[in-house]
């Protein structure tokens, strides 16, 4: 690993054979305007400016979202208030249900962040990994940036290693190109916990007068050992009990057993600007606009999942009542559960903007999106083999296409209050009568010296599920289903106070026929009315230079035994800041996590989903992390103590059954930015 990161050092800091641009770059390669509520050519004129020999250092980047209808402008992070969460699980949600080594498996235990519908289903547990293309950030850069991230967490017989580098450069000034690298390595402080997982991203954006174009090139590959958990969870409660001097001594369900995903997607985003209308913004200045857009998205994702035994004849050995898995259908010598799924999508979309309506004054857009799906899956053997002898494998194929036209109006222009409703309906293919009603709204008001924000969204959806929720074919588990559509309303509004570094939100989840893991770790549908509730409070204290940021949750589930939910999570950071010597910014500080007593879902290897158990409540135990964050100039540093509180007050630190959480460690971490 440290050949790895000294190697990507000596090429990010080498010239790439580019210079740096002599011009200034401020409003070239502009993001789809978020206020206009569409594309926007204006430019900012630069040429009767005299010309300076230093450039300023600036990053501008954004998402697209909405098949690339609207972009969010987002800020580069380079906070140190926050940067101590090294965990991207963590990052992503501040309660999870996780197995606790870096880069495994990770499901968030929040109302707001359940997944409506999961394309992909054996990856699902690794979405904070597998990023969609709303997620992917686009740069425009006067300068070439570059950002070095590394992290080290001991000992060195169970390292954890985290790695990053971004580099990104305009061409011209219309035309950016970078690339983005991510390594986890982690070997894990339990036995057979290693994980490998990368990701590389290549992406480029152009922006001229008339057409702009995003496109991305992305790998993902997570590998991972999958141990099942130790083999009795008495050996944390109890170490006193058991000759055990290091974790990694405790006996675990599998020793060759693994999870492997590698993904390829291809992303390009066309926009074509149509007509022209001019538009008076003060007295005596207008702008021209264009009146619609034209836009095209092709999107190709490419998966192939491979769950592996070896060795499993010596599993089974160990006696028929100690195995972990209850059945053996296609293999008794290895498990090679080997699966395909590539979709390809093509949107067409019309946008029309908010100044070219000037009676209603709001923004069009339809759209009509074509998916294809291939998927290749394992099918039972004619003849099977022996316990020393593997079958003929044989695999099936399934192709399916879908239809959908979508519109919605929306209205972004204003600072005071912003609307937009929409709706899909598929009309063809398997998901044929699955539709979404959707909606959203925000106003900002002034409440004495502060400005406070409403808002509120929600939806109404209508989903058939996914093939492989359906039906599936392994070595271990079969199933085979014709599940109905889940009906799921979704209600969501708060407050924010900026200024006040306050804010909350209360979110509705009323679910029919939802479908859920069982305790048999299989799909089951259930006909109860599900009511699920979230009400999330985040709150910023200062007194000097003592700080306390506090995010809590009060949750309800109507029924724990399909939906589990902690009633009561907490994640509080203290810390003291201050700069020393005028030139060091430092924060010291701790982190506590908590949740109530739960059933959190215990975890199945075999299809790496979380299920629902009730042989063990987890929780009510604080998890403390020290830390000291550190910022000079262009570097962030961060050194902490993880779990510093292990043992006290007892020994329940466990994410989920049979998961304990990592013991007592020294971690610290780098990110480094560079503007040449």
């Amino acid at each position: 690993m440290r050949k790895i990161l000294i190697s990507i050092l000596i090429i990010c800091l080498s010239p790439m054979g580019l210079t740096a641009q002599s011009r200034s770059l401020t409003g070239a390669n502009r993001p789809l305007d978020q206020a206009a509520g569409g594309l926007s050519n204006t430019q900012t004129e630069t040429e009767n400016r005299p010309r300076s020999t230093t450039i300023e250092h600036h990053v501008k980047n954004w998402q697209l979202k909405e098949l690339g209808s609207f972009s969010d402008t987002i800020a580069v992070d380079t906070l140190s208030t926050g940067f101590q969460v090294h965990s991207p699980a963590f990052r992503k949600s501040p309660v999870n249900v996780q197995l606790g080594n870096l880069g495994a498996p990770s499901q968030p235990a929040m109302v707001s962040e359940m997944s409506i519908r999961n394309d992909f289903l054996f990856a699902k547990n690794l979405s904070y990994f597998f990023d969609t293309p709303e997620n992917w950030r686009y740069y425009n850069t006067r300068t070439p940036y570059t950002n070095l991230y590394y992290q080290y967490g001991g000992p060195k017989r169970r390292s954890e290693e985290a790695i990053g580098v971004l580099f990104t450069q305009n061409i011209n000034k219309r035309w950016n190109a970078g690339f983005d690298y991510k390594v986890i390595s982690s070997i894990g402080k339990y036995e057979a916990q290693r994980v490998e997982n990368r990701n590389f991203r290549f992406f480029s954006s152009y922006s001229g007068l008339k057409y702009e174009v995003h496109g991305s090139y992305v790998y993902n590959k997570t590998d991972q050992l999958e141990n099942g958990g130790i083999e009795d969870d008495d050996y944390i409660f109890n170490p006193g009990r058991y000759n055990f001097d290091q974790k990694e001594s405790i006996p675990v369900n599998f020793y060759s057993a693994s999870n492997r995903i590698d993904n390829h997607q291809l992303y390009v985003n066309q926009a074509l600007r149509i007509g022209n209308l001019t538009v008076s913004r003060r007295d005596t200045e207008s702008v021209k606009l264009p009146l619609g857009t034209a836009i095209h998205t092709f999107h190709l994702n490419r998966n192939r999942r491979n769950h592996r035994i070896d060795n499993l004849s010596r599993a089974i050995d160990t006696g028929a009542d100690e195995f972990f898995y209850k059945g053996i259908y296609i293999d008794s010598t290895a498990t090679r559960d080997l699966i395909y799924h590539t979709s390809v999508k093509n949107s067409f979309q019309l946008k029309f903007n908010e100044e070219a309506n000037e009676l209603l004054k709001f923004g069009l857009r339809v759209f009509v999106t074509n998916e294809i799906e291939n998927l290749q899956y394992p099918k039972l053997p004619e003849q099977p083999g022996t316990h020393s002898t593997p079958p003929v494998y044989m695999s099936a194929d399934s192709t399916f296409a879908n239809t959908h036209l979508g519109g919605q109006i929306f209205k972004n222009l204003g600072e005071r209050f912003r609307w937009n409703a929409g709706m899909r309906f598929y009309f063809q293919g398997y998901r044929t009568g699955d539709s979404e009603l959707t909606g959203a709204i925000s106003s900002s008001f002034k409440v004495a010296n502060d400005t406070a924000g409403l808002f509120a969204n929600g939806g109404l959806f209508l989903t058939t599920p996914s093939f492989f929720e359906s039906r599936y074919t392994s070595n271990h588990f079969i199933w085979d289903e014709r599940f109905n559509q889940t009906k799921t309303l979704k209600v969501r509004g708060g407050l924010k106070i900026p200024t006040r570094r306050a804010e909350i939100s209360v979110e509705g989840r009323f679910i029919n026929d939802y479908i859920y893991w069982n305790q048999e770790a299989m799909p089951t549908q259930t006909n109860a009315y599900l009511k699920l509730i979230e009400l999330k409070l985040f709150k910023h204290f200062s007194l000097g230079n003592f700080h306390n940021r506090n995010t809590v949750l009060y949750q309800i589930s109507s029924h724990q035994d399909i939906v589990p939910l902690p009633q009561w999570a907490i994640y509080s950071s203290i810390y003291y800041e201050n700069t020393l010597f005028d030139v060091l910014f430092v924060q010291l500080g701790f982190d506590v996590r908590y949740t109530s007593l739960w059933y959190a879902p215990a975890y199945m290897p075999a299809t790496g989903q979380f299920h629902a158990q009730n042989e063990r409540k987890v929780g009510n135990y604080p998890f403390v992390d020290a830390f000291l964050n550190m910022q000079l100039k262009r570097a962030r540093i961060f050194i902490k103590m993880d779990h510093v509180n292990e043992g006290f007050p007892d020994n329940n630190y466990f994410h989920t059954i049979n998961y304990p959480a990592n013991p007592r460690g020294l971690r610290f971490g780098v990110s480094w930015n560079f503007y040449d």
